[in-house]
């Protein structure tokens, strides 16, 4: 896998300035990195978590408009997917024996890519990414001047009835040896099949014809489902999250955005959570998607009022 270039669309250009760098995290896999650097004062740096299956060119739109607001920018793909090292023989399965090889992704890119960027530094984390990233927040408190995250995975959205079975299942296949298997589904489901009208994850179609573009110029940075293993350890840590001791070690300020309409993760658990932090935040939109970040612009314009006036307040200002 080739860590060493960013893939660029007609319409979606990487922001000017990027550095690539390629990361190498505790247990010797290579991750894909890039940085930026603000054209004008520099506010600090954000660190950019992705979601499972997405890849730093997706986060272009969002990369520029976070520099343009004078904060330093750093993103990396997770191990298994984007232009990071693949895990298995099978490099479109979704797949780690446990979350705590992702701890060790974060670890890295904090270690490797921020201890020459500038500070205060502030965490965002996407689905997955935002999970990962309340792991860091509850392992490593000091590392964070504070986050906002976008519809973190806290709770996978599923029917009931497969809810009942599906942690059980999940123990049961890696019990039988299944469990670099893909979960029913999953094989060669990378999303590119999928029309607009029956997506799941955001209501702007400009967008998610963009997204899919990007695939098609670089198919090496397609993802399908997830294995067995991976669904084990995602349910492990999920049940971990929602333990009411772990939101008591995060310490930072923290917002979340959540989407009414999400189909992908319940809001529930993040309600539950922002109770239980020292300073917390809530905001759900009413007519949005899971992918906020990719969601039509009057609702990216509302979400950014709100991250704006959260990254502008002072630590001590009610939060």
């Amino acid at each position: 896998m080739n860590t060493a270039r960013l893939v660029e669309t007609a319409d979606n250009l990487a922001p000017p300035g990027a550095r690539l760098h390629a990361l190498k995290t505790a247990d010797g896999v290579t991750l894909r990195a890039a940085t930026w650097l603000p054209a004008r004062t520099r506010r600090g740096t954000i660190l950019v978590c992705t979601g499972r299956t997405e890849f730093i060119e997706k986060y272009f739109e969002f990369i520029g408009e976070i520099l343009e607001r004078g904060y330093a920018v750093a993103c990396f793909d997770w191990r298994g997917q984007g232009l990071s090292q693949r895990l298995l023989d099978d490099p479109t399965k979704g797949h780690v024996d446990s979350f705590a090889a992702y701890d060790r992704d974060m670890d890295a890119a904090v270690d490797g890519l921020l201890a020459e960027m500038p500070k205060p530094w502030v965490l965002f984390g996407h689905s997955m990414g935002g999970h990962v990233a309340l792991r860091h927040l509850a392992r490593r408190p000091a590392d964070f001047e504070r986050a906002f995250l976008s519809a973190p995975m806290l709770r996978i959205w599923l029917p009931w009835s497969l809810r009942l079975i599906s942690g059980g299942l999940a123990a049961a296949m890696c019990a039988a040896g299944r469990g670099q298997a893909f979960t029913p589904g999953g094989a060669g489901n990378d999303g590119l099949a999928i029309p607009f009208k029956d997506n799941r994850v955001t209501g702007d179609p400009v967008r998610y014809r963009r997204n899919n573009d990007i695939l098609r110029a670089e198919p090496a940075l397609a993802l399908c489902g997830p294995t067995w293993r991976w669904l084990r350890a995602a349910f492990a840590s999920m049940r971990l999250l929602r333990r009411p001791a772990f939101a008591a070690r995060i310490v930072c300020p923290l917002l979340i955005v959540g989407a009414a309409h999400d189909e992908v993760v319940h809001q529930g658990p993040d309600l539950t959570l922002i109770r239980r932090v020292r300073r917390g935040l809530f905001v759900l939109f009413s007519d949005a998607r899971h992918e906020l970040v990719q969601e039509r612009d009057r609702v990216r314009r509302v979400m950014w009022h709100a991250v704006d006036a959260f990254l502008d307040s002072a630590s001590d200002a009610g939060l």
